[in-house]
């Protein structure tokens, strides 16, 4: 896969019984990710808080095999916000590392991929949003980024 857009390196670490629950995903299955930062005409990025994760995150998640990624990007954006985002370009490619945190080996390999976007409307109350009842906790739109981001460190200059 070639996309015109920065690429950054992340290390992912885990426990091994998580990487055996990812492996089918990063191995037998497409090993990619997709999100985006999508924005609304008055300049609000839409954010997400879900199952898995510490702080806000951009929608996104895992792209299937018969999608492409921006296709992926603008599934996982309408079932987490139910905006019809118009995916625009790739703003950043992430080659993803998940480690062992026991013993440090690198169990395998993949790709996150953030897309530039646009979208308007309102987003509902989490609890009409996601694949299942409990996925998506919260959503909304915010004027800067929120304090609590996850991988902020790493995706803070792309959300500018």
């Amino acid at each position: 896969m070639t996309l015109d857009a920065p690429r950054e390196s992340q290390t992912i670490r885990l426990p091994a019984e998580t990487l055996s629950s990812m492996r089918e995903w990063a191995v037998a299955g497409t090993g990619l990710t997709a999100a985006a930062r999508v924005r609304d005409p008055n300049g609000r990025t839409a954010f997400v808080k879900n199952d898995w994760s510490d702080g806000w995150v951009l929608p996104g998640g895992a792209v299937e095999r018969d999608e492409s990624l921006a296709g992926g990007a603008r599934r996982e954006v309408r079932e987490e916000t139910t905006l019809d985002a118009d995916i625009v370009a790739p703003l950043v490619v992430f080659e993803q590392s998940y480690v062992d945190e026991s013993d440090g080996k690198t169990a395998f390999t993949a790709q996150y991929v953030v897309y530039d976007a646009r979208a308007d409307g309102e987003i509902p109350d989490a609890d009409r949003l996601g694949e299942t009842d409990d996925e998506i906790r919260a959503a909304r739109w915010f004027q800067t980024p929120p304090d609590a981001l996850h991988d902020g460190d790493l995706l803070g200059q792309y959300l500018e």
